[in-house]
């Protein structure tokens, strides 16, 4: 009877000894991943064919100075010239005399915002002439030197505009108008400044509105003022702050 009673606290201290032993497995711990900081830092451009169009020890000095907006300063405005500009809205032509207006409104736009920011002395409009069909910065550039220029004041306004006819209430028109201005700085060739804003505006026909015509047009025309106003008054912040943290 002993012999029965001490066989099954053996065997019951067996399955307790064989469980204490079993062990978890190991688990193996993931590999650590590069740092960004651990790679080694390139102190510029490796493809030749960057090193053709801007070398290394330029960029860095480009990047590494400063702009200085001088008080006062003399600023030429440009206008971009649109591959799009000579097209037509029915009989009404783009490039008449309506258009010429417009232009020099924008013109004019600029530079009564630019001479009321009490930071620029003058600003002057870059004839057409000075410069290509198809010109380049390089060649704005130049142009402005020879204006003795301090900033080059580039422009460029693109539209378009949609009509929905409804047959009780007449047409109405909504047109974009996009604005995009570039600061040129003359003595470095860069450029510290640069907005693109967009402004939208509906219109409706009016009874004088003779084709569908006038009314895109005096609907882009107030599209195109409002990006223009707006980034103009920008550009006078900016010009207002650089000037004031400079002086």
């Amino acid at each position: 009877m002993k012999h029965l009673t001490i066989l099954p606290l053996c065997f019951i201290l067996g399955l307790l000894a064989s469980g204490c032993a079993v062990t978890n497995p190991q688990i193996t711990p993931p590999m650590p991943a590069v740092e960004a900081d651990e790679k080694p830092a390139l102190g510029g451009s490796l493809f030749p064919s960057d090193q053709a169009v801007l070398g290394d020890e330029a960029i860095a000095r480009i990047l590494g100075s400063s702009v200085t907006i001088p008080a006062g300063a003399r600023i030429a405005l440009m206008r971009f010239p649109d591959a799009d500009s000579s097209r037509a809205y029915g009989r009404y032509y783009w490039a008449d005399e309506g258009y010429l207006k417009v232009q020099q409104g924008f013109m004019d736009t600029l530079e009564n915002a630019l001479m009321a920011s009490g930071v620029v002395r003058e600003a002057t409009p870059l004839p057409s002439l000075m410069t290509p069909r198809n010109p380049s910065l390089p060649i704005l550039r130049e142009a402005a030197v020879r204006m003795q220029a301090d900033l080059l004041l580039i422009y460029r306004i693109r539209s378009a505009t949609y009509s929905k006819y409804r047959m009780f209430a007449g047409d109405s028109v909504k047109a974009f108008s996009t604005c995009e201005v570039v600061l040129l700085d003359v003595r470095t060739g860069i450029v510290p400044f640069s907005k693109i804003i967009t402004r939208e505006h509906l219109e409706k026909r009016q009874k004088s509105d003779m084709e569908l015509a006038e009314t895109m047009r005096r609907t882009e025309e107030a599209a195109a003022t409002d990006a223009l106003e707006a980034a103009a008054e920008e550009l006078v912040s900016f010009l207002r702050a650089r000037v004031a943290r400079e002086g």
